[in-house]
């Protein structure tokens, strides 16, 4: 059996710092402003404009696995929504390495207590699901199956329109996520900037002047006496420690003097932007695919549109 969870990992306005430059011609112009994230709600990057909002994005997904739950049933191999356990992480927040200061004040390092997500992107899948699923057979228990299978017929269906707004060119199956890919290969570019080797450097020197010598973030959050790896991330954690507490304290006041997360979010933002500029037409089709789902998906849900099946 297969467990198939498919998630993924939200905005107002960004402090900033104006800085000037002068330009070929002369007169100055402004540099690259200096974000001053405070809050979650403040890591705002170019390519959320061609994702959709959390809500959105969860009806969506409820539309989806509605529609292939109802398909893969009509072959009697009805999906079955499995919830699984979550860390819900605001959008952006992995990829600037932020870390909340209520958060780390209460918890250290560790995540706040999991909870069951009820939500409709994971669930288990038999061989035989599988099988209708993907179409990989032209039928099922004597049934034809649809093209593309269930998934591919629950595609088509949230796609319906999207032929002539796409100049004619047919969607890929499952195209929008392509969105995330490029948003990775950004983040490791980001990752790589001098800019954000300086702000783990300025980071460290922070740290060590409040008596932590860590060369950079990872390797407080790694700290073996409070570490928790992949290999045990759902087992009980060790007792929160005093230690934890003060390093984690610590951590989010460096990152505060030294703007650590202001630093790792231009670096992101600078690193799309470029990407956006050589993906541009790509990213305007997945942005159009995105808004005829949602509204497909609400005429769905609100038994405006029926099911092919």
């Amino acid at each position: 059996m297969v467990k198939r969870n498919i998630g993924r990992c939200l905005p107002a306005a960004v402090c900033m710092i104006i800085v000037t430059g002068c330009t070929a011609s002369g007169r100055v112009a402004p540099a690259p402003v200096l974000p001053t994230p405070r809050a979650v709600a403040d890591l705002v990057l170019p390519m959320d404009a061609f994702d959709l909002p959390a809500p959105a994005r969860e009806l969506v997904d409820k539309a989806r696995f509605l529609l292939l739950a109802g398909c893969t049933g009509t072959f009697g191999a009805r999906l079955e929504r499995t919830p699984y356990p979550d860390h819900p992480l605001p959008r952006n927040a992995l990829a600037v390495g932020w870390l909340d200061g209520a958060q780390a004040a209460k918890h250290g390092y560790a995540n706040p207590p999991s909870r069951m997500n009820p939500g409709y992107t994971g669930y288990v899948v038999t061989d035989d699901q599988a099988a209708v699923l993907d179409g990989t057979k032209r039928s099922f228990r004597g049934r034809p199956l649809p093209a593309g299978g269930c998934a591919g017929a629950t595609e088509a269906f949230l796609g319906r329109g999207t032929l002539d707004l796409l100049a004619g060119r047919p969607a890929r199956l499952r195209v929008e996520q392509d969105l995330f890919i490029l948003a990775d290969d950004a983040a490791e570019a980001a990752f790589r900037d001098s800019r954000s080797r300086a702000a783990e450097r300025a980071w460290s020197a922070c740290m060590k002047a409040a008596g932590l010598d860590y060369p950079d973030t990872s390797a407080a959050i790694g700290d073996p006496r409070w570490a928790v790896t992949a290999a045990n991330d759902e087992l009980p954690r060790v007792p929160l420690s005093a230690a934890e507490l003060e390093t984690a304290r610590a951590d989010v006041a460096c990152r505060t003097r030294t703007n650590y997360h202001g630093v790792r979010l231009a670096a992101l933002r600078d690193a799309q932007q470029k990407i956006i500029a050589k993906n541009r037409d790509r990213l305007n089709r997945i942005k159009i695919i995105n808004q005829v789902q949602l509204e497909n998906a609400r005429k769905f849900l609100a038994g405006e549109h029926a099911a092919p099946w």
